[in-house]
């Protein structure tokens, strides 16, 4: 393998990194090899990928399933064929190959196929309900409506989140039936982050009901306070990057009620 850029390295050489990536580094850590597969987004990386998905091992087809959600990022290639291979990939009999697809459908963005992803929505496993949730980020489907708000009363917190974000940061759904589920996770969720993103959810789609919980929320500010300022300022007309002491923030809130 010559020279120490990735990019540089013959795609075969990448996928072995990317490979030893997948299963030697946590999540948090970055992945130069699989990234600059992504980058290169060529027809060689595609096909190679596309190879992977076929592989007889489990932890190979993961890997395959991850380059396609990424192709060509930040411009993404061949899109259709990725969207195509992670759909069949849903059908895979080992979970950990379902969930990689799910969650690469998520960052492939294309929404072509989305109701394929529903059928998933009562899977025993949280992280592939979570994952669905992740996945329909930006859907036009009505159909995904109803599901999200099923998620949103999901027992597992990080599909709550991801509901509450995905259909909270949807504007085009709107209806008293969405607004009394954000509602309710602004004022019965026992997460900080799922409340947050509930009261952004509210904000954006102008709600009042929001502010003088955001008001509640920014008096006694827990790990995630940020949420809380951003929803206020959204309230408020604020620019979400303009710094504005939350104070000021609260008497902005206060002085709306009157």
């Amino acid at each position: 393998m010559a020279g120490t850029d990735p990019a540089s390295w013959s795609t075969s050489a990448l996928i072995e990194a990317a490979y030893r990536e997948q299963h030697e580094l946590d999540d948090d850590s970055p992945c130069p090899a699989t990234v600059a597969l992504h980058e290169r987004g060529s027809r060689e990386v595609l096909d190679a990928a596309l190879t992977l998905c076929t592989s007889l091992d489990s932890k190979w087809r993961s890997l395959g399933a991850r380059l396609l959600g990424e192709l060509g990022s930040p411009e993404r290639t061949f899109p259709e064929e990725c969207c195509d291979e992670l759909v069949r990939l849903l059908r895979d009999p080992s979970q950990s190959v379902v969930i990689s697809a799910i969650y690469a459908l998520g960052h492939l963005g294309n929404h072509r196929r989305d109701a394929e992803l529903l059928a998933l929505q009562d899977h025993p496993d949280p992280a592939i309900r979570k994952g669905v949730a992740f996945a329909l980020s930006g859907t036009s489907l009505p159909e995904a409506v109803p599901i999200l708000l099923k998620l949103m009363e999901d027992p597992d917190v990080e599909a709550r989140d991801w509901a509450t974000t995905t259909l909270g940061q949807a504007p085009g759904f709107d209806s008293p039936e969405i607004r009394a589920a954000l509602l309710a996770r602004a004022t019965e969720d026992d997460d900080e982050i799922v409340r947050g993103e509930a009261l952004h959810g509210l904000a954006l789609r102008g709600d009042r009901r929001c502010r003088p919980l955001l008001a509640v929320e920014l008096e006694q500010p827990g790990d995630h306070a940020h949420l809380f300022a951003d929803g206020a300022k959204l309230c408020l007309g604020i620019e979400e990057s303009e710094e504005v002491a939350v104070h000021d923030l609260l008497a902005g809130l206060r002085a709306d009620r009157h």
